[in-house]
């Protein structure tokens, strides 16, 4: 017995952690992800105020820590990247090799094209911004068409033997009356 417990304790010692951690960085991606699109168009705002590229990176990380922590903790860390790397296009690119998130990908992509390019920041921001709106959009409705396909099992087994008593009680009460006479 003792053998055993040592072993099921040393089994979840290896494989919780692992599991938490796993967890825990899932829920963060999901939250970087939602938050990606309200910092994008805090982006779009401080480059037509004027602010520079890594000026508003920054800004918007210290804003919108408040709504989105996640996002506001990557975006403070390409910030300082931007800051400590000489090469900008890199530390751009790593935002989104480090979450390896797609969005993140593109918005490296986004941002390094409109420095390469001499493309407007706030047209392009804006432009990402509509199409993540889009996509998280499209993810939604995606979910909600699949819900009557999952809701139908429920429906059988809850709801419509209710709705057989409702219909065919009387009947069968009165074949049953029926019977005993």
């Amino acid at each position: 017995m003792r053998i055993a417990a040592i072993a099921v304790a040393g089994l979840v010692g290896m494989l919780l952690p692992d599991y938490v951690v796993r967890t825990l960085h899932k829920r963060h991606l999901k939250a970087v992800e939602r938050g990606l699109p309200d910092a994008l168009d805090m982006l779009v705002i401080c480059s037509e105020a004027g602010l520079g590229l890594e000026p508003a990176i920054e800004r918007v990380g210290r804003e919108i820590g408040h709504a989105h922590e996640n996002v506001a903790e990557e975006l403070l860390n390409t910030a300082r990247e931007m800051r400590v790397n000489a090469d900008r296009r890199a530390a751009l690119m790593n935002m989104g090799t480090r979450t390896g998130l797609a969005s993140l990908r593109r918005l490296g992509v986004t941002l390094v094209q409109t420095l390469q390019y001499g493309t407007p920041l706030s047209q392009a921001l804006r432009t990402l911004s509509a199409e993540m709106r889009q996509e998280a959009l499209t993810r939604f409705e995606t979910r909600a068409g699949r819900l009557p396909a999952l809701l139908t099992v429920p429906m059988i087994v809850f709801i419509l033997p209710c709705v057989f008593l409702i219909v065919g009680g009387p009947a069968i009460v009165h074949v049953m009356q029926v019977m005993h006479q």
